[in-house]
């Protein structure tokens, strides 16, 4: 008998007047993990749905009192500020399998598509492999109107590459089942877990979906973010002035 790559544990299913799914999951920079996370514990959102996959990585997340966890997706609701309704999905970790990936993804889509979800949007990580002070945010849709409305709330459309992983597989999948679905990327280098990325996704959302978010929280996230790479920064610097100049004879640290 054959094992099913995905399993769903249904706690609940709510109804709710023009829900909203948004999806985070871990990547670069944790953009859209940070993000996800940070919604479901400013709105309080509860668990309505759970979910295992035989293709998550293979290992546990071991918990503060010393008890361990399997990787698992989680699916979370509350009707939010204007009586929106507000799924958010996110994940300990990505499947490591194509086929992983599709599962689960449909899985998820199918459950918000009965809960009465017409909009899918995934937040990830643009990675530019350079540290920005006010991170942009880039998008793209599954449709014109998708992508008009991410241009219109101050997203940078997307031209040209690709969206790899869950984040861009859920509005493909989201498309097929008969949803709209869009992607908002926020610019990061790649290199640390980055709350100000974070930071501009949300506030980028608010607008496009309507929904106050209050993102102070992350800010402060963001200002440590700022210092570490601050730091990162003196020490290049720091390297570069003290590596040898071209055409010299590098010099000795001591003399002995």
């Amino acid at each position: 008998m054959k094992v099913p790559v995905v399993t769903e544990k249904v706690l609940a299913v709510p109804k709710a007047a023009n829900p909203v799914l948004v999806c985070g999951l871990p990547g670069s920079g944790y953009v859209g993990k940070l993000a996800a996370d940070h919604l479901v514990s400013s709105y309080g959102l509860k668990k309505v749905a759970e979910y295992s996959s035989s293709t998550f990585p293979p290992q546990v997340s071991v918990k503060e009192d010393g008890t361990v966890d399997p990787p698992k997706g989680e699916l979370f609701y509350a009707t939010a500020k204007r009586n929106r309704g507000l799924f958010v999905f996110t994940a300990d970790a990505q499947p490591t399998t194509s086929e992983g990936e599709y599962e689960l993804s449909d899985a998820v889509v199918k459950f918000a598509k009965k809960c009465g979800v017409k909009k899918v949007y995934t937040l990830a990580a643009y990675i530019t492999g350079s540290f920005s002070k006010s991170p942009r945010v880039f998008g793209a849709g599954t449709s014109k109107g998708m992508a008009d409305s991410l241009a219109q709330s101050g997203a940078t459309l997307m031209k040209d590459g690709g969206i790899s992983g869950m984040n861009g597989l859920l509005i493909g999948v989201a498309a097929l089942r008969g949803l709209e679905g869009a992607c908002l990327l926020g610019e990061t280098s790649g290199y640390v877990v980055d709350a100000g990325a974070s930071t501009a996704v949300l506030e980028l959302l608010s607008k496009v979906v309507d929904l106050p978010i209050d993102t102070s929280k992350l800010e402060e996230k963001a200002q440590e973010t700022q210092k570490v790479i601050s730091q990162l920064q003196a020490m290049a610097d720091q390297s570069r002035e003290s590596a040898p100049q071209p055409g010299r004879e590098p010099r000795p640290g001591y003399i002995g």
